[in-house]
């Protein structure tokens, strides 16, 4: 988080407001020094609100801002390719649209020279990277979309059951819908810290280095991310981190909460691994994660790195978390994609 560096209600602007904001920048301008804080004030919560407020507000789109009825409602107690489509076709052009636009923004349009000193990691990212990248958040979007077919079937069948009209608890659907990103973060965080190396030590198998091994370390390949990186992730990896949907589902919530959070893992992802300070919207959080693997498994939100001790500022505070044990980028054994030295 860039902290008080842009207007806490931005999140809803984008990308407008972003885009205007680099125009009408100083080209003179210092980039300040980026930091990682364990935790959001009350500025990064307002902001993270705004941001949830904004996923919640596109879900309603979705399910409403449409001349059919949103197949939950009905449609789907039938298998039909009729209205299972729509929904994967929605979910891969927006992948398309907002990722690609976004990273052609910051690393191709005409302001990128302009852009550049707010880059995070100076090295820009690989071609191949951007394709690897891009092949699997296209996989991403299509889990996320099967996982919501699944649930408009149950809330079509009467399987699963839901809220189907919110002003019978209007308080109650506010509470979730502003707070989206803090209640799926501790899910973030236990799927995302299982599939890293436990480093238990003893005996006990390590359950996390065959996690990484296998599924975890197709994300970390982008060791300097982008837009497209944000969910470039094995299909079990994706499906996992696309499940906090189900949150709300046990407590019988409106379809509009599950797909705000859908939507919201998305989003979130795509804009917090930009890999640029603002006028980018890049979390130096995260992206200390992928520079040195080892720490920040979850998001300041939901401070849990800072109660269990894996919380690092800088990349030196990792030595301290480990102590003797291995860690860090020279611990982990996965290729990442080269980047391209500067001009």
């Amino acid at each position: 988080m860039a902290g008080a560096a842009q207007p806490f209600y931005m999140p809803v602007l984008w990308p407008i407001g972003h885009v205007l904001s680099a125009k009408s920048k100083d080209g003179d301008e210092k980039a300040p020094v980026p930091v990682a804080t364990p935790d959001l004030d009350l500025w990064g919560n307002l902001t993270s609100i705004c941001a949830a407020t904004r996923s919640f507000l596109l879900a309603l789109a979705c399910i409403y801002w449409t001349d059919r009825e949103y197949p939950a409602f009905g449609e789907a107690k039938v298998w039909s390719s009729s209205w299972m489509m729509p929904i994967i076709a929605r979910n891969l052009i927006a992948t398309w649209t907002i990722c690609g636009f976004w990273d052609w923004f910051l690393y191709f349009s005409p302001l990128k020279e302009k852009l550049r000193k707010y880059k995070l990691n100076p090295k820009y990212p690989s071609f191949a990277q951007f394709r690897h990248d891009a092949l699997w958040t296209t996989s991403a979007s299509f889990m996320a979309a099967v996982i919501e077919i699944l649930l408009c079937r149950g809330w079509a069948t009467g399987a699963i059951a839901f809220q189907r009209d919110m002003r019978e608890t209007p308080m109650y659907n506010v509470l979730w819908a502003i707070l989206i990103t803090h209640w799926r973060v501790p899910h973030f965080w236990v799927i995302h810290r299982a599939m890293h190396p436990w480093k238990l030590g003893g005996t006990f198998p390590d359950v996390g280095k065959f996690l990484y091994k296998h599924v975890h370390s197709i994300h970390h390949k982008s060791y300097n991310p982008t837009a497209f990186s944000g969910t470039s992730m094995h299909w079990v990896e994706s499906t996992a981190y696309y499940s906090a949907a189900l949150i709300p589902v046990v407590f019988k919530c409106h379809p509009a909460i599950a797909l705000g959070c859908i939507i919201d893992c998305a989003v979130g992802a795509w804009l917090g691994h930009d890999g640029f300070q603002f006028p980018g919207s890049g979390d130096y959080f995260h992206q200390l994660h992928h520079q040195c693997f080892d720490c920040n498994y979850g998001a300041m939100h939901f401070p849990m790195d800072k109660w269990l001790g894996t919380y690092a500022g800088k990349k030196e505070d990792v030595k301290k978390i480990w102590g003797k044990k291995k860690a860090g980028a020279a611990a982990n054994e996965t290729p990442v994609h080269e980047g391209k030295k500067e001009d």
